[in-house]
Parts: C-alpha cells; sequence; structure tokens
C-alpha cells in the first residue's frame, strides 16, 4: 500500500537525499513545518489510489524541499548543552576510583569523551568489533531509557503516575542527549523514546515501524545533511534489522507444552538459552543490515562481533547503570564505596574480555 509508513519514510529520505545534491541557499527551518504537515495529513486524509499517489508524491516533495534549502551545518548546536558535557566529564573524572583508567573509561562511555583512554584498550575495541560500544550511540541512551523506567517503576501503574513518569522519562533523556553533544545516532534514539513516550501520554498504541518510519522523517526535517553522516546511516540500518528482522528471528524459538510442567533448573535453564538466543538474533539483525556498508566504508567485518556482542551486552548494560548511579549520587554528594567497587569491577571485566577476544581476532 502507498500509505504504509515505510513507503512515506522511504519516499521522504529519497527527497531528501535529491535535494542536497541540488541544494539552494534558504533557511532549513522552513521544511519543518511541511514535515510536521505530512505527518498529521497522514492519519487524516481520505482513502483513494489517486489521493495515495498525490500524498506520495508531496511526501517525496517535501523531503526534496528540506534537502534543497539545508545549511550545511551538522545538524543543531547549542553552547549551554557544551558546558553540561565539560560539568559531566569534570564530574566523572573526580571519581576516587582507584585506577586512573577506570574514570577515563567512564568518561568515554558517558559522555564519549575517548581523548584519555590508552592506544592497547582503543585497539581492543576496535580488534573484537565493539568499536560501537565505545562511540556514543543510540545503545547508550537505551541503557538510560531501561534504567530511568525501571526506577520510576515505584510509580505505579495508576494512570496519572504513568504520564509523570513519561514526561519523567523525556525530561531526562532530552537532557543526556543535549548533555552530550545530540549526535545523529543520539538524536535518533532520543526521537524514539519521544515518540513512545508521548504515545503513553496520549493513551495510544503506536507500531515499531511507525515509531522508526515518524523518527527518520523528523530528523530528516530538523537537518537534512545528517544523511551524509555514517554515524545516522549505521543507526538507522541498525534500527531497520531491530524493527524488521528481530522480530522474525526472536519467533524462531517456541515453548513446548510442557515447559511449564518442567523441574525449576531445566526451566532456568532453557530461559537462559532463550536469552542467548535473544541477544544472538538481536546481533545478527543489525549485522546484517549495518556489515555491507561498514565493509564498504573501512574495509573490515567484525568476525566475533556475535562473541562480542553476547558477552558485553550484559556487562555493558550493568556497567552504564552502575556508572549512571555513581554520577547521580556523586552530583548529590556521597557515592557509596561498594558502588565504586562494583564499578571497577565491570570495567576490569569489560577490559579483560575485549582483549580476550583481541587477541582471537590478531
Amino acid at each position: 500500500m502507498l500509505d504504509e509508513p515505510i513507503v512515506c519514510s522511504a519516499a521522504f529520505t529519497g527527497g531528501v537525499a535529491l535535494g542536497i545534491s541540488l541544494r539552494a541557499d534558504a533557511a532549513a527551518a522552513a521544511g519543518i513545518p511541511l514535515a510536521v504537515l505530512l505527518l498529521l495529513t497522514k492519519f487524516f486524509r481520505q482513502k483513494g489510489q489517486k489521493k495515495e499517489k498525490l500524498f506520495l508524491f508531496c511526501v517525496f516533495a517535501t523531503g526534496l524541499f528540506c534537502g534543497m534549502v539545508a545549511e550545511d551545518a551538522q545538524g543543531w548546536r547549542w553552547e549551554r548543552a557544551e558546558g553540561w558535557a565539560d560539568a559531566l566529564r569534570r564530574l566523572v573524572r573526580s571519581l576516587p576510583y582507584r585506577r586512573p583508567e577506570t574514570a577515563e573509561l567512564v568518561c568515554a562511555l558517558l559522555t564519549g569523551d575517548r581523548s584519555g583512554l590508552s592506544a592497547p584498550l582503543k585497539a581492543a575495541f576496535r580488534q573484537s568489533g565493539a568499536s560501537h560500544l565505545l562511540a556514543l550511540s543510540g545503545m547508550h541512551i537505551g541503557i538510560l531509557y531501561l534504567a530511568v523506567t525501571r526506577l520510576l517503576q515505584v510509580l505505579g501503574n495508576a494512570p496519572a503516575w504513568k504520564k509523570i513518569r513519561s514526561g519523567g522519562i523525556i525530561l531526562l533523556c532530552g537532557a543526556y542527549t543535549l548533555a552530550v553533544g545530540a549526535g545523529p545516532s543520539i538524536v535518533r534514539a532520543f526521537l524514539f523514546i519521544f515518540l513512545r513516550e508521548t504515545a503513553v501520554l496520549l493513551e495510544r498504541r503506536v507500531a515499531a515501524k511507525d515509531v522508526f518510519c515518524s523518527a527518520l522523517i523528523l530528523q530528516l526535517a530538523l537537518s537534512p545533511p545528517v544523511l551524509r553522516e555514517i554515524g545516522f546511516q549505521l543507526s538507522y540500518l541498525a534500527m531497520a534489522g531491530i524493527t524488521f528482522v528481530f522480530p522474525h528471528l526472536q519467533a524462531w524459538w517456541t515453548e513446548p507444552a510442557e515447559a511449564d510442567r518442567r523441574p525449576a533448573p531445566l526451566r532456568a535453564i532453557r530461559k537462559m538459552l532463550r536469552r542467548v538466543w535473544e541477544l544472538s538474533a538481536l546481533s545478527l539483525s543489525c549485522q546484517l543490515f549495518t556489515g555491507p556498508l561498514a565493509w564498504w566504508k573501512f574495509g573490515t567485518f567484525p568476525l566475533w562481533f556475535l562473541l562480542t556482542n553476547l558477552l558485553c551486552a550484559p556487562l555493558m548494560t550493568l556497567l552504564m547503570t552502575a556508572s549512571l548511579l555513581t554520577v547521580v549520587l556523586a552530583a548529590a554528594g556521597s557515592v557509596p564505596p561498594a558502588l565504586l567497587t562494583l564499578d571497577e569491577a565491570c570495567c576490569r571485566a569489560l577490559n579483560f574480555t575485549l582483549e580476550t577476544i583481541a587477541s582471537m581476532s590478531a
């Protein structure tokens, strides 16, 4: 169907790509109201084959206009956000870790500042296929989103508290997006969160593909030149795999009818194996879309990407959660020594895992 979100977002992206190549001087912000209007008219227009074709042409034309009037600025920049990022880096580096390397790794993971990392550690990330863990990406804000969501679960599930929780999540994730520089993949992740939580606030259900396509249109409308950035391309390709391929791979795992009647140890083992399969399917879904582009751009392909993601994804989740709690408590004036010890232990475990996998790739 021509009114499918996938077709609409593809038409808009194609228009932006063509418009950038034919760009004229004008104000990039002029395309934003038109993009928002298209998103609204998508839900209120009448059905009909001719109208669908006309609407699809308007989508493409709007993308073309946004691309043509786009300026060369690589997205929006906020001076105050840069100050927040500097304050966050200073706070992380002031934490009383036993090893200076821990503070530099935490600073790199939370703020994207890799200047303090040693050359061997950077090489270990690169050779093990874990560079995406080091560079700020949607995964980092995704971990923040999960951590904040779980912390705010204490508010309960009453309608009023659910709206307060969604509003708080949007504000916190938006502040973090600004504080770390609002890179393309971070903005993409924030738009996903914003659209999902806005649907909760409006008490509406939203499909994953609608979130994907709406975020793509909005981000390109806000900053069309971002289409040329490799971070933007890899981020949306990875999410395309998660959105359109991962559910099918995940469905390959089936539970037998007698699974609930098995002994508790067997149920625990099967649950663990299912979690391993889900992580593997998630990694395969992303690599299926991002692998060809990474090979074309960088001439490399991580042979051990599956093992790296299986071992490092849980460690990253624990490390990011512990680091966020450490930073928040440090800003409040008190950090429990046990939390610092846990943070350092996670850093050492991650370093050891990456160095081991990198030695296998050598």
